[in-house]
């Protein structure tokens, strides 16, 4: 095929403040540019990110933009009405938008990955400036984008009810887990590395922003409640994170319980490298939201051999498969006794583990780039 140029849109991203995302364009990018030496990509850049991309091939080229994406109103500014002029300067063929909103008129076709309709099911999370521009740009993206990538099936079902979009215009196309976190890792390692952070076993994990979509302080009352077991009375819960919307509210309830001094909030970005070292020294990874587009969390916590309890809510089951014990996320009480079967029960604890390694070989972040340019393909014929 004769060389095409592709751009992508990456004006959306502040480094370290929008979360998966961010994981998930950083993979895009690498790998694209280790498949395809044949096409040319340029990525449109902002002021925070431009020099964040690391070496490239020669066929990458980071076009650095004089906007800062924490100005909302100048990011929207310029993605609808300076960006397509770009796009027509540098005789781009094709544009991929990978952070929920794109230009809504372009001269060429466009794909947009939408990732989840926080916006629609949970818009007590976000302020009310970005409530009004995801009510109106994200529908008006989804509907004039060629193709819209979302990251699991139960995702796909939302856009449909919700956008009203065709069932064939969606691709879904699962995220991915390094390769290196489904290898055996070494628990001295862990150990070690977790101390950087005050962190000491035993302890149950969890990895989220603090928003109420999340449901933290369900799993904080469970664990509120594991702890008055003499058994469990030396646990402490690592919330590994960003403080989010609902940081106040969970706060609060900490302090209400009493259990400040048995939780460790890391409040700070951890790269996705080493989340290894926090899933591996873990005895359980509990996700309890209520809402997700993927959950990257899920995938890489089964990857690493940790034991997992999972939200029926959402596309968690749909991830976990058999891999995690899903429990009414609700209910604390629900929670409590997942945690506590999996304490206590050795040949539960094995099997969850076993099942985990083998569903997490599904998520490859090679195969998610391979998937992504076989559509980058097919628009370019078209």
């Amino acid at each position: 095929m004769k060389s095409k140029t592709i751009a992508i849109n990456t004006l959306f991203l502040i480094p370290g403040k929008v979360g998966g995302t961010e994981v998930f364009l950083r993979q895009q990018i690498e790998k694209l540019s280790k498949l395809d030496r044949v096409n040319k990509y340029i990525i449109y850049a902002n002021k925070e990110n431009k020099d964040t991309f690391g070496k490239l091939p020669k066929n990458f080229k980071i076009h650095g933009t004089k906007i800062n994406a924490s100005n909302r109103f100048v990011r929207v500014f310029y993605e609808q009405l300076i960006l397509p002029t770009l796009l027509i300067k540098h005789k781009v063929n094709l544009l991929h938008s990978p952070g929920y909103t794109t230009p809504i008129f372009t001269h060429c076709p466009k794909i947009t990955t939408i990732f989840d309709l926080n916006y629609h099911f949970h818009p007590e999370d976000i302020s009310l400036l970005e409530r009004l521009s995801y009510k109106l740009l994200i529908p008006l993206g989804a509907y004039f984008s060629n193709k819209i990538i979302v990251h699991s099936n139960k995702s796909k079902r939302d856009m449909i009810k919700v956008l009203k979009v065709t069932s064939d215009k969606i691709e879904v196309i699962y995220g991915g887990v390094p390769e290196d976190f489904k290898r055996n890792i070494s628990l001295n390692a862990s150990i070690k590395f977790i101390k950087r952070y005050n962190i000491e076993r035993p302890y149950i994990l969890a990895n989220a922003t603090i928003h109420r979509h999340k449901n933290l302080d369900n799993l904080i009352r469970a664990f509120s409640l594991l702890i008055k077991n003499k058994r469990f009375c030396k646990y402490k819960l690592v919330l590994i994170g960003i403080y989010g919307s609902a940081y106040s509210r969970i706060d609060n309830l900490i302090k209400e319980l009493r259990v400040g001094d048995r939780i460790v909030f890391t409040n700070t970005w951890i790269d996705h490298k080493y989340m290894k070292y926090f899933n591996r020294a873990a005895d359980v990874f509990v996700m309890p939201s209520f809402y997700e587009g993927f959950g990257l969390p899920t995938a890489e916590a089964m990857a690493c051999g940790t034991p997992l309890v999972v939200s029926k809510y959402s596309c968690s089951p749909e991830i976990a498969g058999n891999g995690g014990f899903i429990v009414d996320a609700k209910k604390p009480s629900e929670i409590l006794g997942a945690v506590v079967k999996i304490l206590t029960n050795k040949n539960l604890r094995n099997k969850l583990v076993v099942e985990g390694k083998k569903r997490a070989k599904i998520f490859s972040w090679k195969t998610m780039a391979t998937k992504l340019l076989v559509v980058y393909e097919t628009l370019l014929k078209d």
